[in-house]
């Protein structure tokens, strides 16, 4: 019995040692709370900044939100706008920049100035029209646009023709903003014997030249409408309003 005793005894871990064990635990544990104290203080902080900068973002959109110059101001437009409104302004601003029709011309100007452009480089290059009189064309087998200036006023318009498997489309429209608001009424007619081809529509706003398949009303002139040479005859009528004159 004495032997075994002092075995027990010997097995077991002193309770100097078991008392050392608990305090490295207990220190380990206030080590592990302090660490995800201060993960928990920097997580707040760079909430905090996030939130800070959110503040300061809203606050500088509403600073810009002032009044500012029209993009197209290089164009003519003196115009001032509030920020949120600029870009609606300027989907419809009379001064939005449009191509020169031609094109060896790099010009690119405000519809009136582009006018003005049009007179004086390129007077030779287009035709020039009456509004409510018909005015008879002629396009080539290879031309396949015409430049057409209002004699009135200067406004430009552009009739193109387009080819599709079984003939030309033939269109009008007026260069300016597509969102412009002006709108003019126009007569085309193609006529070859006795038999004849209209189209009677408005001239829409583009500002530039139409590729492919029209997107508005065309007139469709049949390949076997055409002579041998291929050169297409019209007679066009551009109206000054929306309304026709008497026929």
């Amino acid at each position: 019995m004495g032997s075994f005793g002092y075995k027990a005894q010997t097995d077991c871990m002193p309770l100097r040692a078991v008392e050392q064990v608990q305090e490295l635990s207990h220190a380990q544990d206030m080590e592990d709370q302090e660490d995800e104290d201060t993960f928990i203080e920097q997580e707040h902080a760079c909430t905090h900044i996030i939130q800070r900068n959110d503040v300061c973002a809203e606050v500088n959109v509403v600073a810009d939100s002032g009044p500012v110059p029209c993009g197209n101001m290089n164009y003519g437009c003196t115009e001032t706008v509030d920020y949120t409104n600029k870009r609606d302004h300027e989907e419809a601003c009379p001064y939005a920049p449009c191509p020169c029709p031609l094109q060896n011309c790099n010009v690119v100007d405000s519809p009136n100035l582009l006018s003005i452009h049009f007179t004086s480089k390129h007077w030779d290059s287009g035709r020039r029209f009456k509004y409510d009189c018909p005015l008879r064309v002629s396009l080539s087998k290879k031309e396949t646009f015409l430049v057409l200036q209002a004699a009135k006023d200067g406004v430009l318009f552009l009739l193109t023709k387009g080819t599709q498997s079984i003939g030309h489309t033939i269109v009008i429209t007026c260069i300016g903003p597509s969102s412009s608001k002006e709108c003019f009424l126009y007569d085309v007619v193609s006529e070859r014997g006795s038999s004849s081809l209209r189209l009677k529509s408005f001239a829409c706003s583009l500002p530039g030249r139409i590729e492919g398949l029209p997107p508005m009303d065309f007139l469709l002139i049949p390949f076997a409408h055409l002579g041998s040479s291929g050169q297409l005859d019209l007679e066009v009528c551009i109206w000054s309003s929306t309304e026709p004159g008497s026929e």
